[in-house]
């Protein structure tokens, strides 16, 4: 189980991506119109800096980040560069908002690159918050 603290940062932070901002459980229209033409499919905020809550180096982070573009890519996603940033500021991430995704696949990426959670968007633009399998 992921420590509640941490579930309520995940909770509490802004997603953005273009000029687009995210945060979980509050439904977002400009989401929500990029993401129609592609129902059933939503889209997923994800990032694979610090697996697993392991703080890396910058520069292992970007490394980590390209791998995950390039497979989003070879899977025919769009992808959005984007990060996210706790309400304080102090803590921030770059990520990546892709499209078309299910939610199945949306928790696959999120195993394969060992983040704790990911933001799955609906294609009615509700963001929702997916663990790992292993916290699950």
């Amino acid at each position: 189980m992921l420590d509640p603290s941490l579930l309520q940062a995940y909770r509490q932070t802004n997603y953005h991506f273009g000029d687009t901002l995210l945060n979980i459980d509050k439904s977002c229209s400009k989401a929500a119109s990029l993401l129609q033409p592609f129902i059933p499919a939503g889209g997923l905020f994800i990032t694979a800096w610090n697996p697993l809550g392991e703080k890396l180096t910058l520069e292992a982070n970007q490394k980590a980040n390209q791998k995950l573009k390039a497979e989003l890519l070879t899977q025919g996603l769009n992808v959005i560069d984007g990060y996210g940033v706790s309400k304080d500021g102090k803590w921030r991430e770059d990520s990546f908002f892709t499209y078309p995704v299910d939610k199945e696949a949306s928790i696959k990426l999120c195993c394969d690159f060992s983040q704790n959670a990911v933001v799955y968007i609906s294609s009615d633009g509700f963001p929702e918050l997916l663990l790992h399998l292993k916290f699950s």
